[in-house]
């Protein structure tokens, strides 16, 4: 378990003073080693030139401007560097940016169990605590506290095939080149091409998220509620992560979670009563999903199969005009963060049967759910027709991309 604290401090040097001169200003601080990116917004109109930064004994390697956004490169970051070390080797991990205005620093950290977040806080000075919770665990939390330009889980075929794609005009609007002619020029397989490229694209997005998010306005104090409750026609429990007003996640687990605010939210009754009587198609449920382009635009077409059908990843893949994607389909699902909502359930493998499920439950829960919405369950393969055991949903060594 962890928790999430977050205080602001008034620790003295050129971002505080800088901050306090300029009512207006607010300077996001993202410490990248023995370096300082600032990205500096409002009254920041000649800040690289001014004394605070100027007597600092920081040079600046890096200063760009798009209307009033002002970011900045600056050397000599040693200090925040040790910092966080230290931090970190108490089981403190800040979690950037960090926001100065008005002569405060904003600072969150994430607490390992057992860190007591009082003797923390007397390290900064006239530190004051902000807000402290215990969000649930969520898949690949760790990797977030990463700084959002290292990518460290970016391989070097998905960085070539990024690359590569953005060098031919992939990018562009509208595309110059399709990802089959992207692969000819690399000498690779349009589907192989297409698996480094959306992985690719998901690290770096989820890499760019928390600037994102700044630019869209969310509250930076906006919390993860988790609600859980029993089903007993799944013989599991239905785990619901709300952000704000949207679902962040739907999972099933054999035990409930060890922290939740309850099980009274009217999109887990809605939920529970699909899973009882088939009805109610969830569409309408606003979802936060932080994913790819191209596991999204699988996630968006997964939300119109009608309760009742069925359809196969080779038929979605033909729908969303890449014939050759079925096994990036395939990954996609595997990868749903909400199942139900997003019924990924509905799709069968060409061969027949029902393929694999992710989800706790497997196949046996993909089953129960397709027969309360009345949906026809596919006979099961004969042994010479199936392609792949694993089945084109199940995440394994062959539908990984490396």
């Amino acid at each position: 378990m962890t928790t999430h604290v977050t205080f602001a401090t008034r620790a003295p040097g050129p971002l505080q003073d800088l901050t306090l001169r300029r009512p207006g200003l607010a300077i996001d601080a993202y410490p990248l080693g023995g370096l300082l990116l600032l990205r500096c917004l409002g009254n920041a109109e000649g800040i690289e030139r001014s004394s605070e930064l100027r007597d600092s004994g920081r040079q600046i390697l890096y200063h760009a401007q798009s209307g009033e956004e002002i970011t900045l490169l600056l050397d000599g970051g040693k200090d925040e560097e040790e910092t966080i070390a230290s931090l970190a080797d108490e089981n403190a991990h800040v979690v950037s940016p960090i926001r100065w205005q008005r002569g405060e620093a904003l600072i969150t950290m994430v607490l390992e169990d057992g860190t007591d977040p009082r003797a923390l806080l007397e390290r900064f000075p006239d530190a004051r605590l902000v807000s402290k919770r215990r969000p649930a665990e969520r898949q690949g939390a760790r990797s977030s506290l990463s700084s959002p330009l290292f990518l460290p889980k970016l391989t070097e075929k998905q960085a070539r095939a990024l690359l590569a794609a953005f060098e031919a005009g992939y990018y562009e609007f509208p595309r110059n080149v399709t990802t089959e002619d992207v692969s000819v020029s690399l000498g690779i397989a349009r589907s192989t091409f297409e698996q480094h490229l959306n992985r690719a694209e998901h690290h770096v997005i989820r890499a760019m998220i928390p600037l994102v998010r700044m630019r869209s306005g969310r509250p930076p104090a906006e919390a993860l509620e988790v609600y859980s409750k029993f089903s007993r026609e799944l013989g599991l429990y239905v785990q619901l992560e709300v952000l704000g007003d949207r679902v962040a996640s739907v999972r099933l687990a054999r035990s409930a979670p060890k922290e939740s605010v309850g099980s009274d939210h009217p999109y887990l009754a809605r939920i529970l009563e699909h899973v009882r009587t088939g009805k109610d198609d969830l569409t309408d449920i606003p979802l936060h999903l932080e994913v790819g382009p191209f596991e999204r635009e699988v996630l968006d077409f997964l939300r119109t199969i009608p309760a009742g059908r069925t359809i196969t990843y080779g038929e979605i893949a033909r729908q969303l005009g890449r014939p050759g994607a079925s096994r990036s389909v395939g990954t996609a699902c595997a990868r749903n963060p909400a199942v139900i909502v997003i019924p990924c359930h509905r799709v069968v493998p060409k061969s027949g049967g029902l393929g694999s499920y992710s989800s706790e439950g497997g196949v046996e829960t993909k089953r129960k759910l397709l027969e309360r919405e009345g949906a026809r369950i596919p006979d099961a393969p004969a042994p010479s027709q199936v392609e792949n055991p694993r089945g084109p949903g199940k995440r394994s060594a062959r539908t990984r991309l490396t």
